[in-house]
């Protein structure tokens, strides 16, 4: 009641001749108007915590919005929580107050400034969401703007934030979550939503990253811009920069499907890095209007790595003259890394890949913009419909270039190598006055550019290679190159240096160019699998040699189908079989030597080498053809049956026969009905691993037609001895059914006529 007595005082002094109504009247519209002024009720709340210990087991919990006040009140007066764990109980509506953040402080250079009083305890946010934050004003440019301020060596992990309204056109340290993170922070399994801007360093989960820190798994569907002339703006952090000799920075695992623009250093997940950016994907549109433009990462400085990450986010700039706007990268540079970054390792990107168009700027790449000195682009791939450029355009990288090498630390060998990436974007999409259909190489001397393509051909264990040449030269020993797609015109294959591989065509075909074919010097290879192996055809019209094979080098054939006569090369337990079918781009095939004579009419022998027919008049044309050879007839040709494929287990000399042997004129009888009443299995498989269902389709030409019961179209009837023998079994469980239901109206019917006759007689008596 204080409140009200001090209003009817006020009334009481400055209205003394009023009625006592008046003044009531007068003081309530005073006490409204205090209240319409008044700060959020959750603000003048005094209690910290709803309950806990602080512990993991038992958080301190925050159930409303004064208590998210109060605790961020005690942050800031000092009391940092380490060790402490803190949690909300419930949703949280901060309900669009001004907010201050949680752990106030500033940024000077890369580190903490003095004053500041980070959060650095475990806050854990349990899957609920804090929605409501409003921040416009701000304390400086380096001050760190978010629900959190600073965070030292802090964690926060599964919490929401929505509704986000974060607007403060003079900050270079602004983000939903945390306005800088800092010394082995950690936030995970956060997700983002509403909008941020800012003048630069601006980030949908963290404005800046410095020292060392990771976020992993994190979402981002806010827009997010910095609106100023520095520019850093990315989907989950503005800029990811500086970190020491033993600290390292990682993001992985997030998404950003929100749009990011900015001047310069724009990007889908940091917008400057010298982090390890993994596994991250984009969506969003990414816009600048300067250099720097990429999906995942604006510029890639100094040091750190992009790998396995996606875009679909489309990606330019309006500046025709600013470099590096790239599907993943903009630009990858080194810029004052020597004393910064002195033991380095070169820049990398790989596994990545793009599908968007890259458009704007004067080099643009499907992977990379533009990439200086030193580094590597590896096993990434570009499917983007277009990349428009006013100078340098390629489809993996746009511009290949050297700077004042003066930047680069002395652990940083200076070259940059574009190996193994696929590019699908055709050369005429990519529009630019000097472009490449991978890249655009300023300096070849300096920089290789090789074993690039259009797709994926092959894949040894989980590393996927554009051409077949660079699977041979690179994959691991005694691995197994399995083919992805058929290739034609390949170059000389090569083994060597007491190297052994498999090659598994696995259903797909080789074809050599003019000169191309196997070379084996010390080296060892075995190809497995179904497939057409071909070389070109020489000047004497015949095939050119497979293989060459020197010194410790071997070929072992346990597979394919080939052009020519490979006996030489066949492996042990193997045999070259010609099918009665063969075809003329390979009719030499290489099959298990049971298979070869279980099919076989006949068999050539030529010296020491032996070659499987198919065909009997076949392999006497190919002995005729060699001096010396010698037929071996196996067997006649086999009357026609249900089981004409040639493969699976050999014929009885049956012809449409049960299982029992006896003959039918069903040529499904195999799966059908067995003579001592039980059924077999639908799927039963026949000799060739056929279920019932295939056979009697492939088969039913060649049936013969039957005087049985079991004729095709009629139902066949069976006796059995649990069968009810009032009532037919047809062995349609329908017609049985309909069958046993009308003997029961029958005999029902009867019933209840001989009831009512008896009836009627003891009535009469």
């Amino acid at each position: 009641m204080a409140p009200y007595r001090s209003v009817h005082a006020f009334t009481v002094r400055f209205f003394p001749h009023s009625s006592v109504s008046l003044r009531w009247v007068v003081a309530a519209f005073a006490l409204l108007a205090a209240l319409c002024w008044a700060s959020p009720a959750w603000a003048v709340d005094s209690a910290v915590f709803a309950s806990g210990a602080g512990t993991e087991a038992d958080p301190y919990l925050i159930e409303n919005a004064s208590q998210i006040a109060a605790f961020r009140d005690a942050v800031n007066a000092g009391d940092d929580y380490d060790g402490k764990y803190v949690a909300p109980g419930a949703d949280v509506d901060l309900e669009g107050a001004e907010w201050t953040p949680i752990g106030a402080g500033t940024r000077k250079s890369s580190g903490i400034a003095e004053g500041s009083t980070p959060f650095a305890g475990t806050f854990d946010g349990a899957g609920h969401t804090v929605s409501g934050l409003k921040i416009t004003s701000t304390q400086g440019a380096d001050y760190a703007i978010g629900l959190f301020g600073i965070l030292d060596g802090a964690t926060v992990k599964n919490l929401t934030v929505a509704d986000a309204k974060i607007a403060v056109p003079q900050s270079e340290l602004a983000g939903i979550l945390c306005g800088m993170l800092a010394n082995d922070s950690t936030v995970s399994g956060v997700n983002v939503y509403g909008s941020v801007s800012g003048k630069a360093g601006v980030g949908g989960i963290a404005g800046r990253m410095t020292l060392s820190g990771a976020i992993e798994n994190c979402e981002n569907s806010a827009s997010v811009t910095a609106a100023g002339g520095v520019g850093n703006a990315g989907g989950i952090v503005g800029a990811a920069y500086y970190t020491t000799p033993t600290g390292r920075m990682a993001i992985t695992g997030c998404r950003n499907s929100g749009s990011i623009s900015g001047t310069d250093c724009i990007g889908g997940i940091a917008g400057l890095s010298a982090t390890f950016v993994s596994n991250c994907e984009n969506s969003g549109a990414i816009a600048g209007t300067s250099y720097s433009v990429g999906g995942i990462v604006g510029e890639q400085k100094n040091y750190g790595a992009v790998s396995g990450c996606t875009n679909s986010g489309a990606v330019s700039t309006s500046n025709a003259s600013a470099y590096g706007i790239g599907g993943i990268v903009g630009w990858a540079r080194y810029d004052g890394a020597a004393p910064a970054y002195a033991t380095s390792a070169p820049i990398t990107v790989t596994g990545c890949a793009n599908s968007a168009s890259v458009q704007g700027g004067s080099c643009a790449g499907g992977i990379v913009g533009t990439f200086y000195n030193a580094g590597t682009v590896s096993g990434n791939a570009n499917t983007a419909a277009s990349i428009t450029s006013s100078s340098f355009a390629g489809g993996i990288v746009g511009n290949l270039q050297n700077a004042d090498i003066s930047s680069l630390p002395s652990t940083v060998p200076e070259g940059i190598l574009v190996e193994n990436n696929v590019s699908a974007t055709p050369l005429n999409a990519i529009t630019a006055p000097l472009k490449g259909p991978y890249a655009y190489n300023n300096t070849p001397s300096d920089f290789t550019v090789r074993d690039n393509g259009s797709a994926w051909v092959a894949q040894a264990g989980a590393t996927r290679y554009a051409t077949l040449a660079g699977a041979f030269a690179t994959a691991p020993d005694h691995s197994t190159i399995k083919l992805v797609s058929s290739v034609s015109d390949q170059p000389t294959l090569s083994v060597s240096d007491g190297r052994e591989l498999t090659l598994d065509l696995a259903g797909f075909n080789l074809f050599f160019a003019t000169d191309g074919s196997l070379s084996l010097q010390d080296g060892a290879l075995t190809v497995t699998g179904q497939g057409d192996v071909a070389t070109a055809e020489g000047a004497d019209g015949k095939p050119e040699p497979l293989a060459t094979v020197s010194g410790t080098g071997s070929l072992a054939l346990k597979g394919g189908s080939y052009n020519q006569d490979v006996a030489p090369y066949v492996a042990d337990s193997y045999a070259e079989f010609v099918p009665a079918d063969a075809h003329a781009t390979a009719p030499f095939s290489v099959v298990p030597v049971s298979t070869a004579k279980h099919n076989a009419q006949a068999v050539v022998h030529d010296g020491g080498k032996t070659v499987y027919y198919g065909d009997a008049g076949a392999a006497r044309t190919a002995a005729a053809a060699a001096p010396g050879a010698t037929v071996e007839e196996l067997k006649a040709p086999s009357t026609p049956s249900g089981n004409e494929g040639g493969e699976g287990n050999p014929s009885d000399g049956q012809t449409g026969t049960t299982n029992d042997g006896q003959p039918s004129g069903d040529a499904n009888a195999n799966a059908g009905d067995k003579t001592d009443g039980s059924t077999a299995a639908d799927d039963q498989t026949d000799g060739n691993g056929t279920k019932g269902a295939d056979k009697d389709d492939a088969s039913k030409a060649t049936a013969k037609p039957s005087t049985s019961s079991a004729a095709s179209g009629t139902h066949t009837y069976r006796s059995s001895s649990t069968a009810y023998r009032g009532v037919p079994q047809t062995g349609d469980a329908a017609t049985d059914a309909l069958l046993a239901v009308g003997a029961l109206a029958v005999v029902s019917g009867g019933a209840a006529a001989l009831a009512r006759a008896r009836m009627k007689r003891a009535r009469a008596k």
